[in-house]
């Protein structure tokens, strides 16, 4: 039976792995493990700031779904963020999500949170009407977003008018078996794979880090990274 439960430390690597995967499907943000790994740093083990959950099945984490922490004046209450919803690929379809998504919500009310806001892509209907059928319904209010011109680590950031279209050099290739995602922009932490190689370029030996599919079970990713 699936196991959920708050992460730890130990988690961030399987994080990674499931943010890539979740990044790559959305349209306004792209993969860097990098950030991902920095990102979850600053959650997990600091209740301040937020809390991720994730589930786990036959023996690995196979979906994770956070909550940040906020304060609203109006309600005068602590409120969440819901943010980084994700299933495996061959997992979904198993009530998974539902039960992460219904997890984390009676988490936050039995720790005083008063409110869960979330964003998803506007063309995702199928999100939609999952979030609708959890008690979640939709805002009047629109989100506005403005970026800053570099991260904490002096890089810059990608801007809103960036597309994912001006990389298409870096084509990425999806494992057929697990859904996972080989971008060439990121390599292969897992295997020691340094960013830049291009899939053609993997170790005939090279296996997917999720599943263990040979590279034969890969095929290009049709969405730019």
């Amino acid at each position: 039976m699936p196991t959920i439960r708050i992460a730890e430390p130990r988690d961030i690597d399987a994080c990674v792995r499931l943010l890539h995967l979740l990044f790559s499907q959305e349209h306004e943000f792209v993969p860097d493990s990098s950030k991902q790994v920095a990102g979850l740093e600053m959650i997990i083990g600091n209740p301040s700031t937020g809390t991720v959950f994730v589930c786990e099945a036959e023996g690995r984490i196979v979906g994770m779904v956070a909550l940040l922490s906020l304060v609203s004046t109006a309600l005068g209450k602590k409120v969440a963020m819901l943010e980084d919803m994700i299933v495996e690929t061959d997992f979904r379809g198993q009530g998974i999500g539902s039960q992460l998504l219904d997890y984390a919500c009676n988490w936050a009310n039995e720790n005083g949170y008063g409110r869960i806001t979330l964003l998803t892509d506007g063309d995702n209907e199928a999100a939609h009407h999952f979030y609708e059928t959890h008690g979640f319904s939709r805002s009047s209010m629109v989100a506005l977003r403005k970026l800053l011109e570099n991260d904490s680590t002096g890089g810059t950031v990608m801007n809103q008018t960036e597309s994912k279209q001006d990389k298409p050099e870096m084509q990425a290739w999806m494992c057929e078996e697990c859904g996972y995602i080989y971008d060439p922009a990121e390599g292969d932490l897992e295997t020691n794979i340094p960013a830049g190689v291009p899939f053609e370029q993997l170790p005939d030996d090279w296996c997917c880090p999720v599943c263990n599919a040979p590279k034969e079970q890969f095929k290009p990713f049709d969405s730019q990274l």
